[in-house]
């Protein structure tokens, strides 16, 4: 601003040149600054998009308004089996509010808000290993598999982040599993 104020008032006649220069330079400062704060910050989210994206401490607040983007947010109108064991699944799941239920080898367990279903079938690229139903009214998130693979190759920062979500997830669910057959919770 000064230099555009300096180059306007140095001479007999306003040097255009130089403003013109100076204010491109000055608003694409701006710009960057605005795509670094959106990039960074949390603001402009609704309460329930900051809530939702406490589940993702791998990812930056703008690589979580670019994974969300390819989602569908889903409320279970009914029970629905959402993977069934040894089948191929053509989506991931995270579980926003509610359990899912989770059987596999005649125990279950429940699946809590702000874990993945589905995410050892991703990273492997493998068949299901359990059977999950999610119950009406449950809230869950759903993206498609091949968009996301998508999403990942363009960009690998997401795509480390997110394997490294999946990891926790996973690690979280093996801490908290036991070979008996009893009802087992996840839950953050």
């Amino acid at each position: 601003m000064f230099y555009i104020l300096y180059y306007y008032f140095i001479s007999d006649t306003p040097l255009w040149d130089a403003i013109w220069a100076s204010a491109i330079i000055g608003f694409a400062n701006i710009w960057m600054i605005g795509v670094i704060l959106l990039e960074r910050t949390t603001l402009g989210m609704s309460p329930k998009m900051v809530e939702l994206y406490r589940s993702f401490p791998t990812l930056y607040p703008g690589q979580f308004r670019k994974l969300i983007k390819t989602a569908d947010w889903i409320t279970a109108g009914e029970d629905t089996q959402i993977s069934k064991a040894g089948t191929h699944l053509d989506s991931l799941f995270l579980v926003a509010s509610g359990n899912m239920i989770l059987l596999k080898d005649g125990a279950n367990a429940l699946i809590g808000p702000g874990h993945f279903v589905g995410e050892i079938s991703y990273l492997i690229d493998g068949p299901a290993s359990a059977d999950v139903i999610a119950p009406k009214g449950i809230e869950y998130i759903r993206w498609d598999r091949s968009i996301l693979a998508k999403q990942t190759k363009r960009s690998p920062a997401i795509s480390n982040a997110l394997v490294a979500l999946f990891n926790r997830d996973i690690a979280v669910k093996l801490a908290v599993s036991r070979p008996s057959l009893t009802k087992n919770t996840v839950q953050n």
